[in-house]
């Protein structure tokens, strides 16, 4: 069997929505990733939208795969002395709790270390672990407010809009991921274990560069849209709605954009259509900012015309033939069906014999030529690995096992 790049480690998982991220990444790679849940089970288990009923989220199947699960209350005497032998044994402790949570339950990190000099704990908050915000809550529509990123969204004469699908969480856990493989390499190398400390904020903020520098010299803000893209002194469409959806295609002067509007000009000319960009003749000369204002709006028009007539599909396909270069704006159901994906073996299907079916799932966050890191099982059912952790691995009897259920301690 190939192993992955990271086998024979181990994390505690005690995150919530904020860090489950983190954790599927690490077990992708082969960690053992142990998801460490309130008796009864993480309430985010319940996080819309669901496969069946409350009890069969898609959110937490998606981002919990390959973790095992084990209950256990840390707010008890016996729950945190039961932490503490399971820390004796792993190399990473994932948490994205409050700063100074697990420090009152002497469970911080300086605790940690005291158990295990060599323990990587990596925190994922909404401002990190020190600074005036570090105590204030926050999620992901905060953390993109709070950013910038959520001012760039959004169409212009409506309010801003956060984006879809928790791509800061995303984002930040990827952050927390690389963090936490970098300390466990400077581990490798010096014994020394660290905390990883990670902000939602910050990670968001660091996507608004250009925004930052616009400001920083101008003291001008760019302009949200949806549709439109500045480049230079004129503001042009870059996305165009068409037959069954939209697409991607820059609209652009000079050398740069000559031979795509060239070709697109071919095209609606071929196409028999009104072409006000065939009295251009010469487009690597063609220079947005001094064409009259009703002249680039005209050619627009056209073009706006032009791909209301085609398909996506026939866009991409006629339009990379003819080197105009259009993407398709893909739905689901065109991502899930889409040619290059399937040929490199994207999607892997996962037995939930809970549910009595197979779910398919993204394989791979990246293809290695000498491991195997892939998706292979399914999020965990609540408390599924108590039996082997706590009384294969910490020996506990039976009798034991029953008294700390009975007790809400595991």
């Amino acid at each position: 069997m190939v192993n992955a790049l990271l086998d024979g480690f181990r994390a505690l998982d005690l995150t919530d929505e904020t860090g489950f991220i983190c954790g599927k990444i690490l077990a992708t790679m082969g960690v053992e990733t142990v998801k460490v849940e309130k008796p009864g089970g993480d309430p985010n288990r319940r996080i819309p939208p669901y496969y069946r009923n409350k009890d069969t989220s898609l959110y937490w199947l998606a981002y919990n795969t390959d973790k095992r699960s084990i209950t256990l209350n840390l707010e008890t005497d016996q729950g945190r002395e039961l932490f503490r032998r399971l820390v004796e044994k792993v190399d990473f402790v994932l948490e994205s709790f409050t700063p100074g949570y697990l420090d009152n339950l002497e469970l911080g990190y300086d605790d940690l270390c005291r158990i295990n000099p060599g323990i990587i704990m990596t925190s994922i908050t909404p401002f990190g672990q020190k600074g005036p915000y570090a105590q204030y809550k926050g999620c992901e529509l905060i953390a993109s407010a709070m950013s910038g990123v959520m001012l760039t969204n959004g169409d212009p004469d409506r309010p801003p809009l956060r984006e879809g699908p928790d791509s800061i969480y995303y984002r930040s856990n990827a952050a927390a991921a690389l963090g936490t493989v970098m300390a466990h390499f400077h581990r490798r190398i010096t014994g020394e274990g660290q905390q990883v400390d990670v902000s939602l904020q910050e990670v968001a903020a660091s996507r608004t560069t250009t925004n930052l520098v616009v400001w920083e010299f101008d003291k001008r803000l760019i302009k949200r849209n949806s549709i439109i893209r500045t480049v230079g002194a004129r503001a042009t469409q870059w996305l165009w709605p068409c037959k069954d959806g939209y697409v991607f295609w820059a609209f652009m002067g000079g050398p740069i954009g000559a031979p795509a509007n060239r070709a697109l000009s071919k095209w609606m000319d071929d196409d028999g259509m009104e072409n006000p960009l065939n009295r251009v003749t010469n487009w690597e000369e063609f220079d947005m900012a001094t064409v009259p204002k009703e002249d680039l709006d005209a050619q627009q028009e056209a073009i706006r015309k032009f791909f209301l007539n085609h398909a996506k599909r026939e866009i991409t396909e006629e339009g990379l033939r003819r080197r105009i270069n259009a993407c398709a704006v893909n739905n689901p159901a065109d991502v899930l069906e889409y040619p290059q994906l399937g040929e490199r073996g994207f999607w892997t299907n996962l037995e939930h014999p809970e549910l009595g079916t197979t779910l398919s799932y993204p394989k791979y966050f990246f293809l290695s030529s000498e491991t195997e890191n892939f998706v292979k099982h399914r999020a965990p059912l609540v408390g599924e690995d108590n039996e082997d952790i706590y009384a294969k691995e910490l020996g506990l009897s039976g009798t034991e096992i029953s008294r700390l259920k009975e007790n809400g301690i595991i």
